[in-house]
């Protein structure tokens, strides 16, 4: 690896505080051939066949983020499953005719099914939209309400995508900045080919590498990020094994 790389790696440490996550705005969501048409839809309400959508989408693909920005785009609320559950009957009347997101809707459909048909009901029943967002279809939640579960099959369904080479380094240099890393071009020419094409195995090599970071005290050098993704493979191959 080359000087200039390993000055671009970054500082050998993380800081031993955080700061508070900044506001999901619609113009930081990262666009790709995964999300393009899930996000053609989702972005433009008024043409919904629907007052109520759902988006799906592999593990850590950013359904939460899409949900909080969409609702901030609109001037909406976004709640996870647990908020709807605390909302209340006020709450939800509160909520009538307003662009609502839920994240982790199935959660919501299958313990709060009761608030989750009233939001349905109030939001469409007053003009606005309501946007579903979860790792399943909706018409494979498990609901105790016959009529939410009519409700469900009958939902249009957008899809977000794995993600291709490109959106895996970038995902992988959103991750490193999240720990407060910096990836240099080197290893992240090294990293992009042998990761596995899948949103969750991004971030669990930046929590790896942001941990061997910390042990070392030392940057995230191509070396590091190396021995972090063979210690990967060599974990998963003995996983493999005893099953």
């Amino acid at each position: 690896m080359s000087s200039g790389d390993a000055e671009q790696d970054g500082s050998p440490q993380q800081p031993m505080f955080g700061f508070p996550a900044p506001v999901a705005q619609w113009d930081d969501l990262l666009r790709g051939v995964h999300n393009a048409a899930a996000l053609r839809i989702v972005g433009h309400p008024e043409g919904w066949a629907t007052p109520v959508l759902c988006v799906t989408g592999p593990a850590k693909c950013g359904l939460s983020f899409l949900a909080e920005a969409w609702a901030n785009r609109f001037g909406g609320v976004s709640l996870t499953a647990a908020e709807l559950a605390k909302a209340g009957r006020r709450g939800l009347d509160a909520l009538a005719g307003r662009h609502v997101a839920v994240d982790d809707a199935d959660i919501a459909a299958g313990k709060h099914d009761e608030a989750l048909l009233s939001l349905i009901n109030l939001v469409a029943g007053g003009g606005g939209r309501l946007l579903l967002t979860a790792h399943r279809p909706a018409s494979q939640w498990r609901t105790g309400s016959a009529d939410l579960k009519s409700r469900l099959n009958a939902l249009p369904v957008g899809e977000i995508g794995q993600p291709d080479d490109a959106v895996v380094r970038a995902r992988l240099e959103i991750a490193a900045a999240r720990h407060f890393l910096r990836l240099g071009p080197e290893t992240l020419n090294y990293l992009v080919p042998r990761l596995e094409l899948a949103y969750d195995a991004v971030e669990n090599f930046m929590d790896r590498l942001s941990e061997a970071v910390s042990d070392n005290d030392r940057a995230p050098s191509l070396p590091l990020a190396r021995r972090v993704l063979e210690q990967m493979g060599e974990a998963a191959d003995e996983d493999e094994a005893e099953g």
